[in-house]
């Protein structure tokens, strides 16, 4: 089509600089180009069934959803499930949650829905974590040798289990007390090793801010002051996914605690868990394929620990119920993985957990909840969300004006974040939920919420406090994470944790929750509704006292970022296209 360009130069020169320019873009962008092309075609060759071949079902699998194609659609089961939660219960918003069509961006508004109908009263609440909980056990299928059962009867029709292995670590204990790690997120300055009073003043600048709640300061300050609750060589810990980013468990053996690890069956996992665990002044038990005593080396050893949660779920709980059988357990879920997988591992510890507290009396339970979330809050955090929203700066107002509302990358910006109460019981609630997460996320976490509040109402001590947006490896690796991250500062009282800081603080509430007999954690505590379990001891970075909603920041945050960090190529290229359009409409750049 250029041979026309001398053609065009003689009509008009405009023309010519047009094309010339269009000629020139493909200098840059053709490799682009091509590479998009080459990933477009290796997708839709993948769609026709040209890629590798599916592994064939094993061990815990969401269900068939259609019979003819073998499609096991996540959707389809997720959305049944929340459903399942609620009919019987409130069937207007059961029918509702059946009726919605594109599960993917509707799930949203049915998880504070969910919320809102069980704090209404505690029948509601006990009635719809048991009916969620038992819709997915019943939905999701557990696959053994070709043989195909519901989760629900191969937990209780599988009886195999493993050997058990035990190593005692020789480090000498510590000085028992709380440190506290810290630096401000996307500050340049050293990390300061809280102590005492430090600690107590970094605490109390983080309630008055409204970072976190005043009864998650009053939780880690009681582990300040009664250092003895650090000496943890009289506990007894079942860390389900003990390697996690976010699990305790260097914080737990550097305290003498005694750990049982389940972690997936690879060397480099137990080879790491192993030495960590000898180094340390604790102790570490942990599933074996055969008997330590036939074990003749460290690297059998490591070949022989561990095992997959999803693949032998069973196996794994007949385990657990049967080590320390004199001492008391506390057992966490710290696992996570992407998609649907999350879904998968969050349903194998549930059914874990669930027959250890059944077996097991004196079992306590635990989980990292997400600020990202609904949860039930203090009237006090509502307000504070209020009053941060009247007398937020004149620039958000302006940014308000210009796109509050709008639907951006599938979330409404600049949404006000206080929550009118619950009309029948006047408890008050919060939407943090970030929709990207998606709703395997959503379903992974509320699965978790129901076990704490179903365990707590039957008597087991429940530690689920609300962790920070935290910035772990994996989640900085994603670029639009890492961007709204460093842009959150923006809106008060929100703070991003590094990983070090939030790993302290958590154990901290936990231990509390374990140790303080006055913890909302300890059943003998009552509460009005199950849910509010989750509104005390929360370190959820500013979320529930923002102007504005979670979700509803995340693109300003990310915006404000790029302007700072690529403020030279975003000069360079308005100069670049400043010069392009002086070039075509005069034929020089300058």
């Amino acid at each position: 089509a250029y041979i026309a360009l001398p053609f065009l130069a003689s009509v008009n020169p405009i023309y010519a600089r047009i094309a010339h320019v269009h000629l020139a873009m493909y200098i840059p962008l053709g490799p682009y180009m091509i590479m998009n092309m080459l990933g477009m075609r290796k997708r839709a060759y993948k769609k026709r069934g040209g890629g590798k071949k599916a592994r064939p079902a094993d061990g815990l699998v969401w269900p068939v959803t259609n019979e003819a194609t073998g499609e096991r659609s996540t959707s389809v089961t997720n959305k049944a499930i929340w459903e399942a939660s609620v009919r019987g219960v409130d069937n207007s918003l059961a029918d509702s949650i059946k009726k919605t069509r594109s599960w993917r961006f509707g799930y949203v508004k049915y998880v504070e829905k969910n919320l809102r109908c069980c704090l209404k009263s505690e029948a509601n609440a006990l009635a719809v974590a048991k009916q969620g909980l038992s819709a997915a056990k019943e939905k999701f299928l557990f696959v053994r040798d070709g043989k195909t059962q519901s989760l629900k009867d191969a937990m209780n029709s599988i009886t195999g289990t493993f050997h058990t292995g035990f190593v005692k670590g020789t480090g000498s204990k510590p000085n028992f007390k709380l440190t506290i790690p810290y630096t401000k997120f996307g500050s340049n300055n050293p990390e300061k090793q809280l102590e005492g009073v430090e600690a107590m003043k970094q605490i109390d600048a983080w309630v008055e801010a409204g970072t976190i709640e005043p009864s998650a300061g009053d939780g880690i300050k009681m582990c300040i002051q009664n250092p003895a609750w650090m000496d943890l060589s009289d506990r007894y810990f079942v860390l389900l996914g003990a390697t996690s980013a976010m699990g305790p468990l260097n914080a737990l053996l550097a305290l003498g605690a005694n750990i049982i690890a389940i972690d997936i069956d690879r060397e480099g996992v137990w080879k790491t868990l192993i030495e960590k665990a000898r180094a340390s002044c604790g102790t570490l038990t942990f599933p074996l394929s055969k008997p330590q005593s036939e074990i003749s080396s460290d690297e059998e050893l490591f070949k022989c620990a561990g095992s997959n949660l999803l693949a032998k779920t069973p196996e794994i709980a007949n385990w657990i119920c049967s080590v320390h059988t004199d001492r008391p357990l506390t057992i966490g879920n710290y696992t996570y993985l992407d998609g649907a997988l999350h879904v998968q591992l969050s349903l194998a510890c549930d059914s874990i957990m669930e027959r250890l507290c059944s077996e097991r009396k004196d079992t306590s339970i635990a989980f990292l909840c997400t600020p990202t979330d609904c949860h039930a809050i203090p009237k006090e955090a509502n307000e504070a969300a209020a009053a941060n929203y009247k007398s937020r700066p004149s620039w958000q107002k302006v940014v308000e004006l210009l796109i509050g509302g709008t639907n951006i990358m599938g979330a409404k910006q600049l949404v006000k974040n206080a929550l009118k109460p619950v009309e029948e019981s006047g408890l008050y609630l919060v939407d943090g939920i970030v929709a990207a997460q998606g709703p395997n996320y959503g379903l992974a976490k509320r699965l978790q919420h129901w076990r704490a509040v179903i365990a707590h109402s039957n008597g087991h001590v429940v530690s689920s406090n609300i962790a920070p947006s935290t910035a772990t490896k994996s989640v900085v690796s994603n670029a639009q994470f890492a961007a709204a991250y460093n842009g959150f500062k923006l809106f008060k009282p929100m703070e991003v944790m590094y990983q070090e800081t939030s790993s302290a603080v958590m154990l901290a509430l936990l231990i509390n929750d374990l140790r303080n007999l006055n913890s909302v954690a300890n059943p003998k505590n009552k509460l009005d509704n199950p849910f509010q379990l989750f509104q005390s001891g929360s370190f959820h970075g500013g979320v529930w006292r923002c102007a504005y909603k979670c979700d509803a920041i995340g693109v300003t945050a990310a915006v404000y970022f790029y302007l700072g960090a690529y403020k030279a190529v975003i000069v360079a290229g308005v100069a670049g296209l400043a010069g392009t359009v002086n070039y075509v409409l005069k034929g020089s750049p300058i």
